[in-house]
């Protein structure tokens, strides 16, 4: 029995309680430490996570400032490019009046849709002889304009906004209230010109 209860001390490790002690003390230590790294880590993370949230944000803020500013410096130009044709619209009308001939009250001016056509055509039909409705020669030099007769007296002086007088001479089919044909010496510059809308003056003959 004391064989069997015997210990082999050859092969045992003796351990320093004191030294035993610390190396407890440093782990426990360690892994204050470790846990300590975890949440830092953890920290930064979520601040990470945060600041690209924040960045993404003033980025995207920034970017739609950028395009308003774009849209609203577009806005400032058209703006001002009408202003700038309103000026000039306006100082012709003026200029326009003041040369008018006998300028009355029966005088009278808006925004006419404005074409041209040329004194001779097989477009026109067999009727188009080169006369105007008023019997004269349609002729390009006199500056002549067709209109709606029931609308525009024949024989009145009609300012177009941008091209100056012109007389009051021709109608046409086609020509219906607020509608004017210009009297043109090339069919080229008809095509050319095409549809445009521009503001009239109109003074009868007996203004």
């Amino acid at each position: 029995m004391t064989d069997a209860m015997s210990m082999d001390w050859g092969q045992a490790v003796v351990v320093d309680p004191k030294r035993l002690q610390s190396l407890t003390t440093d782990n426990a230590r360690l892994r204050r430490a470790r846990l300590r790294l975890r949440l830092a880590v953890c920290v930064l993370l979520l601040s990470s996570a945060a600041a690209t949230t924040t960045i993404y944000g003033q980025s995207a803020r920034l970017a739609q400032a950028s395009h308003e500013l774009l849209v609203a410096r577009k806005h400032a130009e058209r703006s001002s490019q009408a202003l700038a044709v309103l000026a000039r619209s306006h100082d012709n009308i003026l200029a326009a009046t003041e040369q008018a001939p006998s300028v009355g009250t029966k005088s009278w001016g808006r925004r006419f849709t404005v074409t041209k056509y040329i004194p001779r055509s097989p477009a026109y039909g067999k009727f188009n002889t080169g006369i105007t409705s008023t019997l004269i020669k349609a002729d390009p030099e006199k500056r002549l304009v067709a209109v709606d007769p029931k609308l525009i007296p024949y024989h009145s002086w009609v300012w177009v906004e941008g091209m100056g007088w012109f007389r009051a001479e021709d109608c046409g089919a086609a020509i219906k209230g607020f509608r004017l044909d210009l009297l043109t010496a090339s069919e080229q510059d008809a095509l050319t010109f095409g549809k445009q809308d521009r503001f009239v003056i109109v003074v009868p003959a007996d203004a």
